[in-house]
């Protein structure tokens, strides 16, 4: 496999400030090749070719390939091969699925339970992700500002098994490749609909912030199977 790894090691030092062990670092440069979709689902990783790429021993990438399984986004292939996990379309659907209700159930939270502070700060990220989108950042930038509002709200929700359990699905969503901001028509859809969630949550609607919420999810659902169809029409072409 041809890619840059370079880059996907220099993003990940510039997002931590340098501040990662070996392990840690290599999962993250993973994970970033898999969100850029560079690695795609079921390719297989050879420990040995990935050492000499990533300049690391075997160690390191070891305890990170671990991690990775542990994850669930490597897994064991035939005749104990490794490769980044393939989901099937239900696979998918059921990972909106389960977003969109705990999600729902998170927002619900965090417009009754958070603190001002916390409320501001939901509303802070969404005023930063309007700059960005006025701005014409990247669709990475956006991916990250869009994480960040999201993992407010989880925050805010004072529950820390709802926060690791979505934190989880989260990770899991690495494996659906490219993001919805490559569509340039879902972002000004996603600015709205992460509106109604903020608004909802600063009034202390709890019903209408779970709806919101759970409405995004899934047009968030419609968008990535509209993408992966679009990837999967191109490889035919």
């Amino acid at each position: 496999m041809s890619i840059d790894w370079a880059k996907h090691s220099l993003a990940v030092n510039q997002r931590y400030s340098d501040s990662l062990s070996a392990t840690r670092h290599i999962r993250h440069v993973l994970l970033a090749a898999i969100t850029a979709g560079d690695i795609m689902p079921g390719t297989r990783l050879k420990e040995t070719e990935l050492g000499k790429q990533l300049g690391f021993s075997r160690t390191p990438l070891r305890e990170a390939i671990a991690a990775l399984k542990a994850e669930g986004i490597i897994e064991t292939g035939e005749g104990g091969s490794l490769q980044v996990r393939v989901l099937a379309y239900q696979d998918i659907h059921a990972l909106y699925e389960m977003r969109a209700t705990l999600e729902g159930m998170a927002a619900r939270l965090a417009a009754t339970g958070a603190s001002p502070a916390e409320k501001l700060f939901i509303n802070e990220i969404r005023t930063s992700e309007t700059q960005l989108i006025n701005n014409q950042a990247s669709a990475a930038a956006l991916a990250q500002i869009n994480s960040k509002f999201h993992h407010g709200i989880y925050l805010a929700s004072h529950n820390g098994f709802l926060t690791e359990a979505l934190d989880r699905l989260s990770r899991t969503m690495v494996l659906l490749g490219p993001t919805a901001y490559s569509l340039p028509a879902r972002i000004q859809e996603i600015a709205l609909e992460h509106d109604s969630i903020n608004e909802a949550i600063q009034a202390g609607h709890g019903d209408d912030a779970e709806a919101a919420a759970k409405r995004h999810l899934r047009n968030a659902a419609k968008a990535r199977l509209q993408i992966i169809a679009g990837q999967q029409r191109g490889s035919l072409d």
